[in-house]
C-alpha cells in the first residue's frame, strides 16, 4: 500500500498538471487579473495574446481576424479574460483545479464596477507555461465555439 501511495505522489509531481504546477497555474491566472489594476491595462487580444492564449486558441483568434473585413468587428467584441469591454476590477478570487494531464480549470470571481462576475478558464500546459485554452462566462459559453461558429 505504501508503494502505491508513493507511486501516486511521484506521478503527480512528474505531471505538468501535478499539485505543484496547480500553484503555477493559479499564479498565471492571478497575474492575468492583477494586470487590470495597472495603467495601461492588459492587451490580451493584442500584443499579449501569445503569452495569454494556447496556440490552438490563438490560431482561432488569428483566423477570425483574417476573415473579418477591415473596419468590422470580429467574433470577439471585448476582452474575454474579464468578459468585458471596460473594467474596474476589484476583489479577485481564483480557484484552480486539475482537469487531467496538462490541463486545469480556473474559476475567477471578481467585481467589475461593483457587479459580481465569474469567468471560467480552461488552462493548457504548453512549452512556454500555462495558457488559456478556452473561456466560459455569462453570455459566452465557450470562446472556442464562438470563433468556430463565426464563419
Amino acid at each position: 500500500m505504501r508503494g502505491a501511495a508513493l507511486a501516486v505522489l511521484v506521478a503527480l509531481s512528474a505531471s505538468p498538471a501535478g499539485a505543484q504546477d496547480l500553484g503555477a497555474a493559479k499564479t498565471f491566472v492571478t497575474s492575468l487579473y492583477a494586470a487590470y489594476a495597472r495603467h495601461p491595462g492588459p492587451d490580451y487580444v493584442g500584443r499579449q495574446a501569445k503569452t495569454t492564449f494556447s496556440p490552438a486558441l490563438l490560431d482561432l483568434m488569428r483566423r477570425d481576424a483574417a476573415r473579418t473585413p477591415k473596419g468590422d468587428v470580429g467574433a470577439l467584441d471585448g476582452d474575454p479574460i474579464c468578459n468585458c469591454q471596460d473594467y474596474e476590477i476589484r476583489g479577485v478570487s481564483v480557484v484552480v483545479t486539475a482537469a487531467g494531464p496538462s490541463r486545469a480549470t480556473a474559476r475567477a470571481s471578481f467585481k467589475n464596477f461593483g457587479e459580481a462576475q465569474s469567468v471560467a478558464l480552461d488552462l493548457a500546459w504548453t512549452r512556454a507555461g500555462w495558457r488559456v485554452a478556452d473561456v466560459h462566462a455569462e453570455g459566452m459559453p465557450s470562446l472556442v465555439k464562438l470563433f468556430r461558429d463565426a464563419h
